[in-house]
Protein backbone atom coordinates (compact mmCIF):
# COMPACT_ATOMS: atom_id res chain seq x y z
CA UNK A 1 0.00 0.00 0.00
CA UNK A 2 1.18 3.47 -0.43
CA UNK A 3 2.63 5.04 2.38
CA UNK A 4 1.42 8.39 1.88
CA UNK A 5 -2.16 6.91 1.87
CA UNK A 6 -1.49 4.93 4.63
CA UNK A 7 -0.57 7.84 6.39
CA UNK A 8 -3.92 9.60 5.12
CA UNK A 9 -5.96 6.89 6.36
CA UNK A 10 -4.39 7.02 9.90
CA UNK A 11 -4.97 10.48 10.07
CA UNK A 12 -8.16 10.49 9.53
CA UNK A 13 -9.16 7.92 12.14
CA UNK A 14 -6.80 9.87 14.82
CA UNK A 15 -8.90 13.23 13.80
CA UNK A 16 -12.25 11.06 13.98
CA UNK A 17 -11.28 9.58 17.06
CA UNK A 18 -10.52 12.70 18.72
CA UNK A 19 -13.61 14.44 17.42
CA UNK A 20 -15.71 12.01 19.20
CA UNK A 21 -13.52 12.21 22.84
CA UNK A 22 -14.15 16.11 22.51
CA UNK A 23 -17.44 15.69 23.02
CA UNK A 24 -19.50 13.88 25.43
CA UNK A 25 -16.26 13.44 27.61
CA UNK A 26 -16.47 12.34 31.51
CA UNK A 27 -13.61 12.75 33.47
CA UNK A 28 -12.27 9.91 35.75
CA UNK A 29 -14.81 10.72 38.55
CA UNK A 30 -17.59 10.30 35.59
CA UNK A 31 -18.22 13.96 35.66
CA UNK A 32 -19.04 16.05 32.41
CA UNK A 33 -16.33 17.74 31.03
CA UNK A 34 -16.31 20.23 28.29
CA UNK A 35 -18.21 19.92 24.99
CA UNK A 36 -21.41 17.98 25.39
CA UNK A 37 -24.73 17.32 23.10
CA UNK A 38 -27.76 15.68 23.31
CA UNK A 39 -29.81 13.86 20.61
CA UNK A 40 -32.76 11.99 20.58
CA UNK A 41 -33.94 9.13 19.09
CA UNK A 42 -34.19 10.11 15.63
CA UNK A 43 -30.93 11.75 15.70
CA UNK A 44 -32.43 15.63 16.82
CA UNK A 45 -30.08 17.92 18.44
CA UNK A 46 -31.92 19.02 21.51
CA UNK A 47 -28.48 20.87 23.06
CA UNK A 48 -25.28 21.81 23.19
CA UNK A 49 -23.31 23.42 25.47
CA UNK A 50 -20.17 23.02 28.00
CA UNK A 51 -19.82 21.46 31.22
CA UNK A 52 -17.29 22.12 34.37
CA UNK A 53 -16.75 19.45 36.91
CA UNK A 54 -20.20 17.80 35.36
CA UNK A 55 -22.04 21.73 36.58
CA UNK A 56 -23.58 23.32 33.21
CA UNK A 57 -21.29 26.65 32.51
CA UNK A 58 -21.90 29.28 29.83
CA UNK A 59 -23.73 29.45 27.06
CA UNK A 60 -26.23 26.27 26.10
CA UNK A 61 -28.22 26.46 22.82
CA UNK A 62 -31.70 24.17 22.62
CA UNK A 63 -33.27 23.64 18.76
CA UNK A 64 -36.06 22.09 17.59
CA UNK A 65 -36.78 19.04 15.45
CA UNK A 66 -35.96 20.87 12.31
CA UNK A 67 -32.92 21.92 13.98
CA UNK A 68 -33.50 25.96 14.48
CA UNK A 69 -32.83 27.88 17.38
CA UNK A 70 -35.00 27.25 20.49
CA UNK A 71 -33.35 29.27 23.04
CA UNK A 72 -30.24 30.43 24.43
CA UNK A 73 -29.28 30.13 28.20
CA UNK A 74 -26.48 31.46 29.72
CA UNK A 75 -25.84 29.56 32.90
CA UNK A 76 -23.49 31.37 36.02
CA UNK A 77 -23.16 30.88 39.76
CA UNK A 78 -22.45 26.84 39.43
CA UNK A 79 -25.15 26.49 37.09
CA UNK A 80 -28.18 28.11 39.37
CA UNK A 81 -28.98 30.91 37.48
CA UNK A 82 -29.78 30.90 33.96
CA UNK A 83 -30.65 33.56 31.98
CA UNK A 84 -32.62 32.56 29.12
CA UNK A 85 -33.57 34.04 25.98
CA UNK A 86 -36.43 32.07 23.72
CA UNK A 87 -37.64 31.94 20.18
CA UNK A 88 -40.37 30.62 18.25
CA UNK A 89 -39.93 28.62 14.98
CA UNK A 90 -40.09 31.53 12.84
CA UNK A 91 -36.60 33.08 14.30
CA UNK A 92 -38.71 35.76 16.49
CA UNK A 93 -37.86 36.36 20.56
CA UNK A 94 -41.20 35.16 22.38
CA UNK A 95 -39.84 35.22 25.81
CA UNK A 96 -36.52 36.11 28.08
CA UNK A 97 -35.98 36.33 31.52
CA UNK A 98 -33.82 34.18 34.44
CA UNK A 99 -33.87 31.04 36.15
CA UNK A 100 -32.87 30.57 39.48
CA UNK A 101 -32.49 26.83 40.53
CA UNK A 102 -34.46 26.23 37.51
CA UNK A 103 -37.71 28.37 38.34
CA UNK A 104 -38.64 31.81 37.03
CA UNK A 105 -36.96 34.00 38.78
CA UNK A 106 -37.09 38.49 38.89
CA UNK A 107 -38.21 40.06 35.50
CA UNK A 108 -39.71 37.97 32.32
CA UNK A 109 -40.71 39.26 29.02
CA UNK A 110 -43.37 38.08 26.55
CA UNK A 111 -43.47 38.98 23.04
CA UNK A 112 -45.96 38.40 20.18
CA UNK A 113 -44.20 35.47 17.55
CA UNK A 114 -45.94 37.61 14.87
CA UNK A 115 -44.25 41.10 14.61
CA UNK A 116 -42.09 40.84 17.78
CA UNK A 117 -43.95 43.66 19.51
CA UNK A 118 -43.84 43.45 23.83
CA UNK A 119 -47.13 41.83 25.05
CA UNK A 120 -46.35 41.41 29.15
CA UNK A 121 -44.33 41.94 31.56
CA UNK A 122 -44.38 39.40 34.86
CA UNK A 123 -41.82 39.52 38.45
CA UNK A 124 -41.09 36.10 39.52
CA UNK A 125 -39.67 34.66 43.02
CA UNK A 126 -38.47 31.39 42.61
CA UNK A 127 -41.40 30.28 40.02
CA UNK A 128 -43.69 32.44 42.22
CA UNK A 129 -45.62 35.64 40.67
CA UNK A 130 -44.11 38.16 43.22
CA UNK A 131 -44.47 42.18 42.04
CA UNK A 132 -45.57 44.54 39.37
CA UNK A 133 -47.30 42.47 36.17
CA UNK A 134 -48.31 44.38 32.69
CA UNK A 135 -49.22 43.49 29.64
CA UNK A 136 -49.04 46.35 26.46
CA UNK A 137 -51.10 47.42 23.75
CA UNK A 138 -49.47 47.18 20.43
CA UNK A 139 -48.59 50.74 20.60
CA UNK A 140 -46.21 49.94 23.74
CA UNK A 141 -48.57 51.77 26.50
CA UNK A 142 -49.78 49.41 29.14
CA UNK A 143 -53.38 47.76 29.35
CA UNK A 144 -53.37 47.15 32.56
CA UNK A 145 -51.20 47.07 35.57
CA UNK A 146 -51.56 44.16 38.51
CA UNK A 147 -49.66 43.45 41.67
CA UNK A 148 -48.55 40.51 43.19
CA UNK A 149 -47.11 39.18 46.28
CA UNK A 150 -46.20 35.56 47.11
CA UNK A 151 -48.63 34.58 44.20
CA UNK A 152 -51.45 36.44 44.98
CA UNK A 153 -52.87 39.43 44.07
CA UNK A 154 -52.14 42.03 46.08
CA UNK A 155 -52.06 46.29 46.42
CA UNK A 156 -52.93 48.34 42.80
CA UNK A 157 -54.88 47.11 39.85
CA UNK A 158 -54.95 49.83 37.11
CA UNK A 159 -56.48 49.06 33.62
CA UNK A 160 -55.57 51.83 30.49
CA UNK A 161 -56.85 53.35 27.63
CA UNK A 162 -54.35 52.69 24.88
CA UNK A 163 -53.64 56.66 24.63
CA UNK A 164 -52.27 56.06 28.20
CA UNK A 165 -55.21 57.66 30.25
CA UNK A 166 -56.56 55.32 32.95
CA UNK A 167 -59.85 53.40 32.37
CA UNK A 168 -60.09 51.39 36.05
CA UNK A 169 -58.72 52.08 38.80
CA UNK A 170 -58.67 49.60 41.97
CA UNK A 171 -57.13 47.50 44.31
CA UNK A 172 -56.72 43.91 45.71
CA UNK A 173 -55.67 42.32 49.50
CA UNK A 174 -54.97 38.91 50.04
CA UNK A 175 -56.44 37.65 46.17
CA UNK A 176 -59.43 39.41 46.51
CA UNK A 177 -61.05 43.04 45.47
CA UNK A 178 -60.79 45.42 48.35
CA UNK A 179 -61.79 49.26 48.65
CA UNK A 180 -62.37 51.55 46.41
CA UNK A 181 -62.76 51.09 42.62
CA UNK A 182 -63.43 53.71 39.99
CA UNK A 183 -63.80 54.00 36.41
CA UNK A 184 -63.84 56.21 34.12
CA UNK A 185 -64.41 57.62 30.22
CA UNK A 186 -61.50 58.14 27.39
CA UNK A 187 -62.13 61.90 28.03
CA UNK A 188 -60.89 61.24 32.29
CA UNK A 189 -64.17 61.48 33.34
CA UNK A 190 -65.72 59.20 35.84
CA UNK A 191 -68.06 56.49 34.69
CA UNK A 192 -68.36 54.79 38.04
CA UNK A 193 -67.62 54.20 41.30
CA UNK A 194 -67.85 52.23 44.56
CA UNK A 195 -66.19 50.02 46.64
CA UNK A 196 -65.37 46.22 47.47
CA UNK A 197 -65.42 44.53 50.78
CA UNK A 198 -63.41 40.74 51.24
CA UNK A 199 -64.36 39.94 47.46
CA UNK A 200 -67.91 41.32 47.62
CA UNK A 201 -69.88 44.97 46.13
CA UNK A 202 -70.24 46.92 49.08
CA UNK A 203 -71.98 50.26 50.06
CA UNK A 204 -73.20 52.64 47.34
CA UNK A 205 -71.92 52.30 43.24
CA UNK A 206 -72.76 55.18 41.31
CA UNK A 207 -73.42 55.45 37.55
CA UNK A 208 -72.36 58.35 35.60
CA UNK A 209 -72.67 59.96 32.22
CA UNK A 210 -69.68 61.19 30.50
CA UNK A 211 -71.50 64.93 31.14
CA UNK A 212 -71.30 63.91 34.80
CA UNK A 213 -75.10 62.99 35.62
CA UNK A 214 -75.61 60.34 37.79
CA UNK A 215 -77.96 57.30 35.83
CA UNK A 216 -78.41 55.46 38.50
CA UNK A 217 -77.01 54.56 42.54
CA UNK A 218 -76.85 50.60 43.61
CA UNK A 219 -76.47 50.03 47.48
CA UNK A 220 -74.44 46.54 48.29
CA UNK A 221 -74.15 44.02 50.91
CA UNK A 222 -71.73 41.43 50.92
CA UNK A 223 -72.16 41.76 47.30
CA UNK A 224 -75.98 41.27 47.43
CA UNK A 225 -78.14 44.02 45.87
CA UNK A 226 -80.33 45.71 48.40
CA UNK A 227 -81.55 48.82 46.66
CA UNK A 228 -81.12 50.51 43.41
CA UNK A 229 -82.32 53.97 42.34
Amino acid sequence: MNRLFLVFILLGMSFRAFSQDSVNRNDAMGRKQGKWMKVDKDGHKLYDGQFKDGIPDGEFRYYYADGKLKAISVLSDDGKTARTVSYASNGRKIAEGNYRNEKKDSTWKYYSDYDGTLLSEESYALNVKDGASKTFYSNGNITELMHYRDGKKEGEWIQYFDDGKVKFRGAFANDEKEGPFTGYYPGGKISFSGAYKAGHMDGTWTFYEENGEVTRTEKYSGGALIKEK
